[in-house]
């Protein structure tokens, strides 16, 4: 679950526009950075999540699964 922003940390207002998100792999691990961005003060600023499973393996399970 992905809390999202409801106050710009530069300015303080409540005009945050969510901007496309990247999505990472770091030893086995899925980093999700979502990007967002203050329509008042036009600050961009990022939060990260970390989901702490392990997706790589998991991968592979599935592509041996499918053989």
């Amino acid at each position: 679950m992905t809390l999202t922003p409801k106050y710009c940390p530069y300015c303080g207002k409540k005009l945050i526009e969510e901007l496309d998100s990247t999505e990472l792999i770091v030893d086995n691990t899925k980093w999700v950075i979502n990007h967002y961005e203050c329509q008042s003060c036009l600050e961009v600023f990022d939060k990260i999540n970390i989901e702490d499973e392990d997706f790589l393996d998991e991968n592979q399970n599935n592509e041996k699964e499918l053989e």
